[in-house]
Formats: C-alpha cells, sequence, structure tokens
C-alpha cells in the first residue's frame, strides 16, 4: 500500500494555496449541503457551482494560460555542440549523454530558417553509439534522424553507417546490400565532387562483398559493447489462475462480511514461496522524479543512448519507439501539456494517479459503463471486456464516502473539480483553445459523470493505490547497501482485496509496473491470507501501528500481532521456543524453555501429546540451508539464495510458531533476493562516482 498521507495537495504547490484562499470564502451552509448529497455526482456538481470556486485568481488565470513546452532550437544546438566536442575527444559515453539532452531539447518541428536540431542530434548519436559497438541504439537513432528531416545531401553518411550496424549485427546479406543501394542513391543528393562520389560507390560495393562472406562482422572499436537488458520474465501463479480473480491463484478465494469487507482466504493449502498472484494495475503513474531517468511508459531505466523524448514536451522519455507510441496514442495526448502545471499545483501522486485512471480511455468507454456502475445487475449475462471488467472492479474498492467527515469531503472534491479543469485543458473533451476556457459554465452530462469518477477514484485511492517501487544496487550481485525507491503508484483491484496484518504474510514485487505477490508464511485451507499496509510487528509496537493505520486507513486492526501484542525484533530472546502442535488441526503454539529436558509436551489447546526431539533435530537441519542461502546471496545468486531461503523458511514454520527470529531473518533475506529478481537500477554511491 502507499504509505504516505491522504492529503490531497503537497507543501510546495499552489493549490494548497488556491484551497485555503476558498476555505476562506465558504458561506454558511455549504459544507452542511454537501455532506447532504447522495452520491459523488451531485457533490461534484455541488462543488462546481459555487461561484467563489471559480474567482480565485490564481486557478483560473494560470490554467487559462498555454505552458511553455520546454522545446528550444537554440538549447539543442547548444548541447549538440558541447557532445561534439567530447565526440571529438573520443570519450564517446559523456558525448551521447549530451546528444540526449539535445534531443530532448530539440523541437519535432523545425522553423524553414534553422537546422533540423532534432535529426542532427540522433544522428550525431548515432554516430558515438557506432563507436561504442551498441549498433542496435545506433539502428533506431538513425532511424529517428532520417524520419526528423535529416539533411538529403548527408543522408548518405548516415545510411552507410546504418549499412555497417546492419553488417555487425550479422543481419542478411539481401538486407545490407539493399541499404548499400540506398546509400550509393543517396550520395547523388550530396555535395561530394566525382571523385570522392565514386570513391564512395566503390566502398560501398566492397561492403557488400565483405557482408556475403560468413562471420564477417567490423571490428569492435575501443569501449566495451552495451549490452541490452536482460528481459525480466513473470512467474507462473502457483495452481493455476482463480476463475473469478484471474489476477489470483486458484488457492485464495474471496469472501465478505459486515466487518471486514472483502477479504482473501486459502481455499487450499498454501505453501511458503507460492506465487498467489501476479497482478497488472488498472493504472499506473510514476513518480515525477523518475522521469529523467525511466521509460515514462515501461518503467524501465533508461541506459546510456536508449532516450527518446516526447516530441511534444521535455518532461518525460521513453526507452524505445513502441513505448512512445503507445503512451502518444492513449494517455499522454492528454496529460503532455499538463504535467508542468500539475507539478506546480503540488498535488499528491494518488491525485495524479486519479487524472490517469480517466486519461487512457476516451469518454465513450466511461459513457459506456455508466449504467454498469450504476445499477450493477446489467453486468449479469453481458459480454464485457478485460478493460470494463478491470475498471468496474477497480470502482467496487472500498472509498469509506459513509465516514468521510464535511471537511475532507469538500477538499476532495475541489480537488477532483480542479482534475476535471485539468482534462478539460489537456483536450480530453475535445480541442479548445486557452481563450474559450469558462470554469464557471455549467457542466455538460459527460463532464458530470467524469467528474464524479475522479472524485470516486481519489477515494478510493487514499485506502488502495500501492506503491511501485525497485532495488537500487551499486552494481550487479551487489546487495551491500541496496535499498528500495519509490517509482510509482498504482491501482492493483485484485490484491487491492487483501487485508492487512501487522506480520506480513506476503511479499511485493514488481517487473515494471506488475505486482508479484508471494506467500512468505504458510496457509491453512480456510486462514486469511493478509498483506502488510506499512506497520510491520517487528519495527513497530502495536499502539504505534494502531494509532497508524487508523489515521491514514481508518480502522481499528485485530490482527494476531495486535492480539496478542507482539515483541519488537530487538526484544525477543531465546529463552523459549514456540513449538508447532504436531496434530494437522491444531497447529497451535507449544511454548516451551530452550533448556527442557521433558522430550513429551502436552499441548494447551487440543490436549494431545507432543514429541519435540524431531522437532528439535529440523530445527538444526536448517542452519545449513540459512547458511547456504547467505553465501549465494553474497555471490549475487539470488534466484538460488531465494531457493535456499524459502526451504529453509518452509521447515521453520512447518516446525515453529510465529513470532520468532530466526524466520523472520530468513524472511528478509527472502524479501531482498525477491527484490531482486524484479526492478532493479544500478546506480553506485556518490563516493564512488567522483
Amino acid at each position: 500500500m502507499m504509505e504516505d498521507d491522504d492529503n490531497f495537495g503537497e507543501k510546495n504547490g499552489f493549490f494548497k494555496t488556491y484551497h485555503i484562499s476558498v476555505l476562506r470564502k465558504i458561506r454558511n451552509g455549504d459544507l452542511a449541503a454537501l455532506k447532504a448529497c447522495c452520491n459523488d455526482e451531485e457533490r461534484l456538481v455541488f462543488v462546481h457551482s459555487l461561484p467563489y470556486v471559480h474567482e480565485i485568481p490564481l486557478m483560473s488565470s494560470a490554467m487559462a494560460k498555454s505552458l511553455p513546452n520546454g522545446k528550444s532550437a537554440i538549447d539543442a544546438q547548444k548541447k549538440r555542440t558541447e557532445g561534439n566536442e567530447f565526440f571529438k575527444k573520443k570519450n564517446y559515453e559523456r558525448a551521447v549523454r549530451l546528444y540526449s539532452e539535445a534531443i530532448s531539447k530539440a523541437p519535432s518541428i523545425a522553423k524553414d530558417t534553422e537546422e533540423p536540431q532534432l535529426a542532427m542530434a540522433f544522428a550525431n548519436r548515432s554516430a558515438a553509439l557506432f563507436h561504442l559497438d551498441a549498433y542496435a541504439r545506433a539502428l533506431v537513432d538513425i532511424d529517428q534522424a532520417l524520419a526528423s528531416g535529416y539533411p538529403d545531401e548527408l543522408r548518405y553518411k548516415l545510411v552507410e553507417r546504418q549499412a555497417k550496424c546492419l553488417m555487425a549485427l550479422g543481419r542478411p546479406t539481401d538486407q545490407i546490400a539493399a541499404t548499400c543501394e540506398s546509400a550509393i542513391k543517396c550520395v547523388n543528393d550530396s555535395r561530394l565532387d566525382l571523385v570522392k562520389r565514386q570513391q564512395f560507390e566503390r566502398d560501398m560495393k566492397q561492403l557488400i562483398s565483405e557482408s556475403a562472406v560468413p562471420n564477417q562482422m567490423i571490428p569492435a572499436v575501443n569501449i566495451k559493447s552495451i549490452k541490452d537488458k536482460e528481459k525480466k520474465h513473470l512467474p507462473d501463479i502457483t495452481a493455476g489462475r482463480n476463475i473469478e480473480h484471474p489476477s489470483f491463484s486458484s488457492k485464495i478465494r474471496i469472501e465478505e462480511d459486515a466487518i471486514s469487507g472483502r477479504y482473501g482466504v486459502a481455499d487450499s493449502p498454501i505453501r511458503v514461496g507460492d506465487v498467489i498472484a501476479v497482478d497488472e494495475p488498472y493504472a499506473s503513474v510514476m513518480n515525477p522524479e523518475k522521469f529523467a531517468t525511466h521509460c515514462h511508459h515501461c518503467y524501465r531505466p533508461l541506459d546510456l543512448g536508449e532516450l527518446l523524448p516526447c516530441p511534444n514536451c521535455t518532461n518525460v522519455n521513453f526507452c524505445s519507439v513502441t513505448c512512445r507510441s503507445e503512451a502518444m496514442a492513449g494517455y499522454h495526448a492528454i496529460e503532455c501539456p499538463l504535467l508542468s502545471y500539475i507539478e506546480a499545483a503540488g498535488i499528491s501522486i494518488t491525485c495524479y494517479l486519479s487524472l490517469r485512471m480517466i486519461a487512457i480511455h476516451p469518454p465513450s468507454f466511461f459513457m459506456d459503463v455508466k449504467p454498469l456502475i450504476d445499477k450493477p445487475e446489467l453486468q449479469k449475462g453481458v459480454a464485457l471486456s478485460e478493460q470494463t471488467k478491470k475498471y468496474i472492479k477497480t470502482c467496487q474498492l472500498v472509498t469509506h464516502d459513509h465516514i468521510r467527515n464535511k471537511e475532507s469531503f469538500f477538499h476532495v472534491t475541489l480537488m477532483a473539480d480542479f482534475l476535471l479543469k485539468c482534462l478539460k485543458v489537456g483536450g480530453y473533451f475535445g480541442k479548445i483553445e486557452p481563450t474559450e476556457f469558462n470554469f464557471t459554465e455549467p457542466l455538460s452530462d459527460q463532464e458530470k459523470w467524469i467528474g464524479s469518477l475522479l472524485l470516486r477514484h481519489l477515494q478510493l485511492l487514499q485506502f488502495n493505490a500501492h506503491e511501485v517501487s525497485e532495488l537500487r544496487m551499486d552494481r550487479p550481485g551487489c546487495m551491500d547497501g541496496a535499498k528500495t525507491f519509490f517509482l510509482g503508484a498504482g491501482v492493483y483491484p485484485t490484491v487491492a482485496l487483501l487485508n492487512h496484518s501487522c506480520e506480513p504474510g506476503v511479499i511485493r514485487c514488481f517487473v515494471g509496473d506488475v505486482m508479484i505477490v508471494r506467500a512468505i508464511k504458510s496457509f491453512q485451507r480456510g486462514e486469511l491470507v493478509n498483506e502488510n499496509y506499512g506497520p510491520i510487528f517487528t519495527q513497530k509496537r502495536r499502539a504505534d501501528r494502531q494509532r497508524s493505520l487508523k489515521d491514514r486507513y481508518w480502522f481499528d486492526c485485530r490482527c494476531l500481532p495486535c492480539t496478542e501484542d507482539w515483541p519488537l525484533i530487538g526484544e525477543m530472546t531465546d529463552d523459549t521456543l514456540r513449538f508447532r502442535c504436531r496434530d494437522p488441526v491444531c497447529r497451535k503454539p507449544l511454548v516451551v524453555a530452550a533448556d527442557t529436558m521433558t522430550p513429551f509436551i502436552a499441548c494447551p489447546s487440543c490436549k494431545k501429546s507432543n514429541n519435540i526431539l524431531k522437532s528439535l533435530q529440523n530445527l538444526q537441519d536448517t542452519e545449513g540451508s540459512f547458511v547456504r542461502g547467505s553465501e549465494l546471496m553474497d555471490q549475487g545468486n539470488f534466484t538460488g539464495a531465494l531457493k535456499c531461503c524459502l526451504e529453509t523458511m518452509a521447515k521453520l514454520d512447518d516446525i515453529l510458531c510465529a513470532p520468532y527470529r530466526d524466520y523472520i531473518q530468513c524472511q528478509e533475506k527472502a524479501r531482498r533476493c525477491m527484490l531482486a529478481l524484479g526492478n532493479i537500477i544500478y546506480e553506485p554511491m556518490q563516493s564512488e562516482r567522483r
């Protein structure tokens, strides 16, 4: 879950100032009237109808202005010139970084009197990447340069480089020959004299001949090859998919009651290490602090020379043409003119996520789904698309609207109205000129419904959004100093159904924005399967945990660690052991002194006698697998280390009842191994980069 507070506007932004200004103008009875509204659409319409909501100059004047997109041919040329200096010095990596900055700054369309800075920067970066043996990436840049208006008189050099890249990558001879022939045609548009043109043609024909020789490659140059990232594969879900909730394992079933709402239960025994969910979000957004370093669409860290910018803004970057095309065809076309403004507003990432939940679909999608949300009984017997099913499932997540006070309702509804205005500015409801913005006019039926959904999103995200994380390591295989960082936020309508326990029952990790959930304890059939919303019993005392959960999630925690008031990990001792009753139905704890001389212990719950000698022997056997797991972890073999940790935890879980220190320490190692198999960024400490 998200561990930030539930504020909808953060400190250093104008929305907070705007909110305070509106509160100063609020009239007697307005909050009570808002509280009396029956649904989100009524609330949205009521707040939008308040004149003083639109009288604050800070809001209307700022939104009516078109924001600069940050593109600058002058800045792009400056960065490209700097890159050229490093290229001359054969510092190709530094040159690539500067060319990337030039690409990000360059306008997609050049004026008639200007050089095509975008095309020139792509071409220059392709040359530097070529010298770094990054041929596949150089080919992408060559294609981009040619598509961006690279001058006809220079194209022959670019196409020649294209042919050499194809040859280095071992592509078919006919493809290389066709490219060489294209280069020969291009040289006719060049400014070379006849002698040089003829020499160029001979060189291209020689290249065609060389490409026909088996395994013929051009020599590697200077710097080691930059390899493509290893693609992360999603694991299979243990025991197959749940029919009703396909992101869950068939080992999970969902139950519901008046006190706990919906929650997960083990439908069959779950073992330590089982993959109980692989959940794609309905929507996710990246932490704005990562915009410059990660692909805005797939969340992959951008490697050297991999950056492809948005053609219209300097806010975001992509790792491939595919990611950029998908983003531009969907949400980013709406968000592009808004990102700088949203950042200036200082809104929380959950507010940004609420906006994205709308931006990924056109208004018609939400108008079509309206009757299905208003009248759930209409969903029966209707063939729905997977996206429609997922959105309806997301909308069904808890909002706690029945216990939200009027002040909070005003705050969140004001934010929904602001986000609705953002959508209008971004052209979501149709392109309009800045001079035509009139936020005081009555809302259309379409705008009322979309606005009400924004309000619903804000409420449900407060309790159901999850952080998307990545592991930062100094170098591959080195876990020393590794830490998890906040990469983004998403709404996962399946995993959100799991309730909280202060004893983590599962571990979450991410591949991109896909959540992978593994069990880190066993669950018997009928037992609640819980995740952890932040406070863990090993780190925080019961009173602190319960206060935090009450403030953040509005519930009183009744989990076992809270009920029994389990000790912090630093307070756990080896004086006693909590053996598990061997009766398969009971499995309750047998508290035994560590120095006991009595092998037979009667279970206080089921009264059956237990011989603990075998349990003691099995407990000793776990030491070897734990040590082996630690060794593999130190060697950077995280897959092998995880296997050892899971084996150790399975044995410990069969012998002992929580809480006990050895199991917690093994869980932590398993958690770090799982994180290492998900999103990773290699980023040395500052001291190592100097």
